[in-house]
């Protein structure tokens, strides 16, 4: 009984549901010897990720299972770089290889072909999450030796995919594809950030020179500020609604930049129309007028948008020493699990007829 409360601990309710719904699928169209071995190695699998993520600080949600897909964990907060998220990812298939590996001996001294079973969908799971895909282990592992690995992960998925035609497989598809994307276009998003900073410090020194303009020159800008708006107006009602991505990247990025604009000079006229008097000094952002309160939206725009920037342009980067380390880690088990995948196969043969 000390296993069951040990479970119990780990996993609350709504997973406790899931695995025996999962137990149930699989055994209606397995067998229950098959659903019992492919239940447990898939939990192992994923209770490495929850332990990776407890070592690290991370807090995660219980494993969800789903049947005939397997199982997930959903991070409650982001890793702070791609050297974290290979770790969480890299527990995954290491205990979940961990998990197989006494039936090894197992097998040898009893011949029972259950535990063979056992060794191949051990192997078969854990190589398959290792495919350099996003959001697989794999993809998320070399994501910290070099996001160009991902490109191999696609095109080896889509051979895959026309091997073993399944639906689940073109939604990994696709989520890889959209993660890759993402980031080969991510010098062109973090140069769009450094746009809407610059974007956001000249609204604030605008502001600034009006709170220390005379009348005059306070109706001078005010007018300015109105035209700026109405050609700005003018101008984003001819651009086209739509864009062709990569063809039309120019286009976008100016509509958008446009927009951003736009909404600084409403701003600047509200704060101007507020008539209040601008005074540095107070923080309690819901205790300040019209003025204040569009300083502080200047701020901490500025200040996201440059927190965000900074974390995409480092995220990926690491030491040598680090892409050597993940690379040799994921080599090693992968290459260990595609020779006991095929020499398991193998086997597989000579005793289909005995299989549970």
């Amino acid at each position: 009984m000390k296993w069951l409360f040990a479970l119990l601990k780990i996993a609350k309710v709504g997973s406790l549901i899931s695995i025996f719904i999962s137990l149930g699928a699989y055994a209606l169209v397995y067998g229950w010897k098959f659903a019992v071995a492919l239940v447990y190695l898939i939990y192992i699998h994923e209770m490495g990720h929850l332990l990776a993520a407890k070592r690290k600080g991370i807090k995660t949600s219980n494993a969800i299972f789903i049947p005939f897909v397997g199982a997930l964990i959903a991070l409650k907060e982001e890793p702070k770089d791609a050297n974290q998220e290979a770790y969480l990812a890299f527990g995954g298939p290491l205990l979940g290889t961990l998990a197989f590996l006494p039936a090894i001996p197992l097998f040898m001294m009893t011949e029972n072909p259950f535990w063979l079973l056992v060794i191949t969908l051990g192997a078969m799971i854990n190589l398959f999450n290792l495919m350099p895909v996003h959001p697989l282990d794999g993809g998320r592992i070399v994501g910290v030796i070099s996001t160009k690995l991902w490109v191999l992960g696609i095109i080896g998925m889509v051979v895959y995919l026309f091997l073993h035609p399944n639906p689940f497989l073109i939604l990994f598809l696709l989520l890889g594809i959209s993660k890759w994307w993402k980031e080969f276009r991510s010098e062109i998003t973090r140069n769009q950030r450094d746009s809407v900073i610059e974007i956001n410090q000249f609204g604030l020194e605008q502001l600034e020179q009006y709170a220390g303009a005379t009348d005059d020159e306070k109706i001078r800008m005010f007018n300015i500020w109105n035209m700026e708006l109405s050609q700005l107006y003018e101008k984003f009602n001819n651009m086209k609604s739509w864009h062709i991505p990569l063809l039309d990247d120019n286009k976008l990025k100016e509509k958008q930049l446009t927009e951003v604009k736009l909404n600084i000079y409403r701003l600047l006229i509200d704060a101007a129309n507020s008539k209040e008097e601008y005074q540095y000094g107070p923080t309690d952002f819901e205790n300040i007028g019209t003025y204040e309160r569009i300083v502080a939206t200047f701020f901490k725009e500025m200040q996201e948008q440059t927190e965000i920037r900074d974390k995409e342009k480092s995220y990926y980067s690491s030491s040598l020493k680090t892409k050597v380390i993940w690379f040799s880690l994921y080599i090693g088990l992968a290459v260990f699990l595609m020779i006991t995948s095929l020499y398991a196969g193998d086997l597989m043969e000579q005793y289909k007829t005995l299989l549970p």
